[in-house]
């Protein structure tokens, strides 16, 4: 079973501090997510460049598919040493998820990842190495759905020092809240949220170091097909419908035409629902196991201008419209696959219709590269 990284992050500045001495840079790549968590020596503008530097590295080597052993080395042996505490001028974190479920994580004098599996803490074991003289903890982990990795600086143990807790937070306390605030029903994002605030709290202001969370969330990938158009070849409506329903995840149907050769194929009735028409969107439909039924080229040409403009997603929450229901489950989802037929709507050749309406195809591209700014997948089957 391959599985889906989804990440949320949040960092807090050192009182005083208008940079963050640490930095986070989370990448996608075809078959995994990389990771890299640095804490610069000090604070403010030196620990930041220190740190940048450390993880821009990183993620450059990884990209570039050298090994994540020959990344620590190059890290190690490139890194400068402050001369007078001997101390490395930043320390780091650096992880690879793979989607085929395993995970490898390289620290140096950085915190332990916290690993939570089924709401409690999983033991990671660590092995010790040197490399170019400096004392590496690796690990290679393997994963299941509904687990949570969480990586910290030093920052968050720290958090409370001198009062709630005197001798602050530190790496266990950390991990017994997230046992206590961690489920299915959250997103990464939310969970970095609750950490921040937490840390924020128990610092009674702002921190007295540099606070950064990098949170990783392991599921299965949540996916949408969305069948636009009949196919090219009018014998083959029931084959495409037949793929289209094979697909997993959530189904969309996208125009009146697509939408009658579904039902007809499915035997179930199309039932239009005037109710959610507005003076910019027509009607939905419902067809009995299909998620979503919309108009074609209009509700189409709506959305991709929508989310070149900006999506308000408090805005489309509660909206029955069909442009409002298509961008909330494409943007709940990891992929959009589109199957775009090639059979021409003569109504799309009407001079009478607005220029910026153009084909279906040119549509589905512009929304395409629109979700993928929002960091989705996505591909075009054309049929």
């Amino acid at each position: 079973m391959k599985l889906y990284y989804e990440w949320g992050t949040r960092q807090i500045n050192k009182r005083g501090e208008e940079l963050c001495g640490d930095n986070i840079a989370v990448s996608r790549q075809k078959d995994s997510v990389i990771l890299a968590l640095s804490d610069g020596l000090g604070s403010g503008v030196k620990a930041n460049i220190l740190a940048s530097l450390t993880t821009q590295i990183a993620i450059h080597l990884l990209q570039n598919n050298l090994p994540i052993g020959e990344v620590v080395e190059t890290l190690t042996k490139t890194l400068p040493v402050d001369r007078v505490r001997k101390l490395a001028y930043s320390t780091f974190a650096i992880a690879q998820f793979f989607r085929r479920g395993t995970a490898r994580i390289v620290e140096f004098d950085s915190p332990a990842a916290i690993l939570l599996r089924n709401r409690k803490l999983y033991p990671i074991v660590y092995s010790e190495k040197s490399i170019a003289g400096k004392k590496i903890e690796e690990v290679v982990i393997d994963l299941e759905d509904g687990d949570w990795v969480i990586f910290v600086s030093d920052g968050v143990l720290n958090a409370g020092i001198g009062g709630v807790y005197p001798l602050g937070w530190g790496w266990n306390q950390t991990a017994n809240f997230l046992e206590s605030h961690t489920h299915r029903g959250l997103t990464a994002d939310d969970l970095a949220s609750k950490i921040a605030e937490a840390v924020s709290e128990l610092y009674a202001g702002p921190p007295g170091d540099d606070v950064s969370i990098v949170v990783i969330k392991v599921r299965r990938k949540l996916v949408a097909s969305i069948f636009t158009g009949p196919p090219a070849d009018s014998a083959a409506d029931g084959q495409a419908v037949e793929c289209f329903l094979r697909y997993p995840g959530q189904h969309i149907v996208c125009g009146g035409t697509t939408a009658k050769i579904v039902a007809l194929h499915m035997n179930m009735p199309l039932e239009v629902d005037l109710k959610t028409m507005t003076e910019d969107v027509p009607p939905i439909a419902h067809i009995q196991g299909i998620d979503l039924v919309s108009e074609g080229i209009l509700t189409l040409t709506r959305t991709s201008m929508i989310l070149r403009s900006g999506v308000d997603k408090n805005k489309i929450q509660y909206q029955t419209d069909g442009v409002s229901n298509l961008l909330r489950m494409m943007l709940s989802v990891d992929h959009v696959h589109f199957i775009v037929g090639q059979a021409v709507n003569p109504a799309h050749q009407n001079p009478e219709l607005p220029h910026q309406l153009g084909i279906r195809m040119k549509v589905v591209e512009e929304i395409a590269e629109e979700l993928k700014k929002y960091g989705k997948e996505v591909t075009i089957e054309e049929i």
